[in-house]
């Protein structure tokens, strides 16, 4: 182990260039996920599901875990190495990026994101790494927890973002989950816009639910919700159309 994480500059100049020959060159374009209180087991599989369709298109995707979904046990990967292994310089970035997909990658980086709230340069540090991996890829994800969604000040790309995706799954303490979700988007992140992505829920469990979180959501926080049909509903790039998703509506947007 090194004494010293590796500094961005040389994760740009040496390491990046390896992933840019395998996947391109390109502005990322971020969507924000964040997690809370989902204790579902099959959370991992799930999530998988919900990240396929970006596998079907032409564009490469990075998918950035660090909120330890087990997305990557769920496909079946074993993996050695994670971005505070790419930090510490015991490995290059192309070793701890996987391919999940055809044109799927991911990057576990629970560790390395877990010390941000406690040290202001140790969250900039992960945040101008990640910023830099993430600009060989046409697309990001960034699977977070919603403890840490502060620090997504400190990335660049999620500035004035505005939205992001909660994935909710069956369980007695979903509502609380998705309530706790939002609190720390409105107040942590000045998030004013959520989708929420409906994982292994019937439609009429859903339904009921979108309205009575669109209702408190608007009612406590004075920010929106809607449904979300695919992970990729909410990015912080220029707007576009989404397949499968559904418009806000009245009746989800709380208006």
């Amino acid at each position: 182990m090194h004494d010293a994480p590796v500094a961005p500059s040389i994760l740009a100049d040496d390491q990046a260039s390896g992933l840019r020959r395998l996947v391109g060159t390109g502005a990322s374009r971020w969507t924000l996920v964040l997690l809370s209180g989902l204790r579902n087991a099959d959370l991992g599989v799930h999530l998988l599901k919900a990240l396929a369709p970006l596998d079907t298109g032409g564009r490469s995707t990075l998918v950035i875990d660090a909120a330890r979904t087990q997305v990557a046990a769920a496909a079946g990967l074993g993996l050695r190495f994670d971005l505070e292994h790419v930090l510490a310089g015991d490995c290059d970035i192309s070793e701890a990026c996987v391919p999940l997909g055809v044109r799927t990658w991911i990057l576990p980086a629970g560790r390395a994101v877990d010390g941000v709230a406690a040290d202001p340069a140790r969250g900039r540090l992960v945040a101008s790494s990640l910023e830099t991996i993430a600009s060989s890829f046409d697309e990001t994800v960034l699977l977070l927890p919603a403890q840490r969604a502060a620090w997504t000040r400190q990335l660049a790309p999620l500035q004035d973002v505005g939205q992001a995706v909660i994935p909710v799954c069956a369980g007695p303490e979903s509502s609380a989950a998705i309530l706790t979700a939002i609190r720390l988007g409105v107040s942590d992140a000045e998030i004013g816009e959520f989708a929420l992505l409906f994982l292994g829920l019937g439609e009429a469990t859903a339904g009921r639910l979108l309205s009575g979180m669109a209702a408190i959501t608007l009612r406590h926080f004075g920010a929106r919700v809607r449904r979300a049909r695919t992970i990729a509903d909410a990015s912080a790039g220029p707007a576009r159309s989404v397949p499968g998703m559904d418009p806000a509506s009245p009746s989800e947007s709380g208006s």
